[in-house]
């Protein structure tokens, strides 16, 4: 299936088959879920004592101390599919690292757009409230139809010249790809930028407003081998730098600690191809078990600092 219609149109394939689907059991990866339904998972934390980089003590839950000693924590990861492979992964890093049980509420959903994440957080009020860690992303799906044309679609619409069965406009390899994408600006994604304000207003409300760790990603790039063959590589990297730049700004702007796996899989300057290096699957748009250890790595490595809601 070409990635750009797996990564922009299959939203209401799966939102449909996930409201056919129970609860998976426990422990059990999935990236398709009922929009309301947690499926909650436990990680055992190791025999060995490890060593914790919040330092947690045998006091009370406070502000400061957000793991009393021999408490479990809940974990909530939302995301679609781009935390696939993650959020076990991150689970038992968090474990280890805090030398206690971890119970995972996975809200991932494959496909879902941040569109759909405020009702999602509606939905799961209960568990959002109670948790102790919350990881946030969804991507814009359907949002980028208001940007500038031609934009980050024809970047995803141009990857069908490799298909068997591509009988769009013709395309002579070695030459530059027309239309050539428009490279948009933070502006121009403010659509975006307003759900992800309402997601973050959603997951503060149902908190009503006490401190959580609260970290929001980014996502990765395993399209820029084809894209350089394509001679689109400064625009279309250009228009995912951007968007990425969004979701850094809403998360700083609403009290969550920003994690790039952009950065993390496509180096500092968004040029290492994730694909070469054995991070991602075969369609080129998901981590594969590797990658997912990367991204992991890439939010336990931030630590657990609480977060607090914008004044």
């Amino acid at each position: 299936m070409r990635p750009w219609v797996v990564l922009f149109a299959m939203l209401g394939l799966l939102v449909s088959m996930a409201a056919c689907t129970g609860e998976e059991s426990a422990g059990a990866p999935s990236t398709t879920f009922a929009p309301v339904t947690t499926t909650t998972s436990t990680i055992l934390a190791p025999n060995t004592t490890a060593t914790s980089t919040t330092s947690p003590d045998d006091s009370q839950e406070s502000d400061a101390n957000p793991f009393p000693a021999g408490e479990p924590v809940d974990l909530v990861y939302i995301s679609d599919s781009g935390g696939a492979e993650v959020a076990e992964k991150y689970a038992a890093l968090t474990s280890e690292a805090l030398d206690r049980e971890v119970r995972l509420h996975d809200l991932r959903q494959g496909g879902m757009s941040i569109t759909s994440v405020p009702a999602l957080v509606r939905g799961s009020t209960r568990v959002v409230a109670d948790a102790e860690i919350i990881v946030l992303y969804a991507h814009p799906g359907g949002l980028e139809y208001d940007l500038p044309e031609p934009n980050i679609l024809t970047c995803f619409q141009a990857l069908d010249v490799f298909d068997d069965d591509y009988a769009g406009p013709e395309w002579t390899p070695g030459t530059k790809w027309e239309p050539t994408p428009v490279v948009p600006e933070v502006e121009d994604w403010q659509p975006y930028r307003d759900v992800l304000d309402e997601v973050y207003g959603e997951i503060w409300e149902a908190r009503d407003g006490r401190p959580v760790v609260l970290r929001a990603h980014d996502i990765y790039n395993g399209f820029i081998a084809p894209w350089r063959e394509l001679g689109i590589e400064p625009e279309c990297t250009a228009n995912w730098e951007v968007e990425m730049q969004v979701i850094r700004e809403a998360a700083e702007a609403n009290g969550a600690v920003f994690v790039s796996f952009f950065d993390a899989f496509n180096g500092s300057g968004h040029d290492e191809d994730p694909r070469e290096k054995g991070w991602m699957q075969d369609d080129g748009m998901h981590a594969n078990e590797e990658g997912g250890a990367v991204a992991a790595e890439a939010l336990i490595g931030v630590g657990f600092e609480l977060s607090e809601p914008p004044q």
